[in-house]
């Protein structure tokens, strides 16, 4: 289990601020990435989460002590032109089949899993927390790296796994 560290302590750490680059670079990337093939196109986004997991496993937790909810941040408009042209690029790379959890003996059955979904959302959970960080308020700040490293734990990191593997076997052919 993580050990958690006061806010302060983790407003304070280089591997805070390693993740928050990681996260903005990625986000852009998919804003901004127009037009490249789709071998371009994964190439790029798998080097963004590899930096991007990496980053995330490094970050210390924060013990939370807001209970201030905030809404998410990325218009739904936003959203979705990101994810046009994310699909764009993705082009017939889109769809791949995996064991939802590998650990789990008694469920081996395959699933068909989709890039766009796994790549829109990390962005979402990632643009939200960066959103949230940048309206420079204490509670906001403190509950942006908490979300940080909770969504990576509880949803996205396996979003990634998956996405970087099937990139993998894309890029291979």
């Amino acid at each position: 289990m993580d050990n958690y560290l006061p806010f302060e302590e983790v407003r304070q750490a280089p591997e805070f601020a390693a993740y928050y680059e990681a996260a903005g670079h990625f986000c852009l990337f998919l804003e901004e990435s127009n037009g490249l093939t789709t071998s371009g196109f994964l190439n790029k986004a798998r080097l963004h989460l590899l930096r991007l997991y990496a980053a995330a496993l490094a970050m210390p937790a924060v013990d939370l002590q807001s209970n201030k909810e905030y809404e998410d941040k990325v218009s739904v408009d936003a959203f979705r032109a990101v994810l046009s042209s994310v699909a764009e690029q993705l082009d017939s790379a889109r769809y791949y089949w995996h064991v939802f959890d590998p650990t789990d003996d008694l469920d081996t059955t395959p699933k068909c899993g989709d890039l766009l979904n796994d790549l829109g959302d990390i962005y979402k959970d990632l643009k939200n927390r960066l959103m949230l960080f940048s309206l420079d308020k204490e509670d906001c700040e403190e509950i942006a790296r908490w979300n940080l490293k909770f969504d990576f734990d509880a949803h996205w990191g396996a979003h990634c796994i998956n996405a970087l593997s099937a990139m993998h076997f894309y890029l291979k052919k």
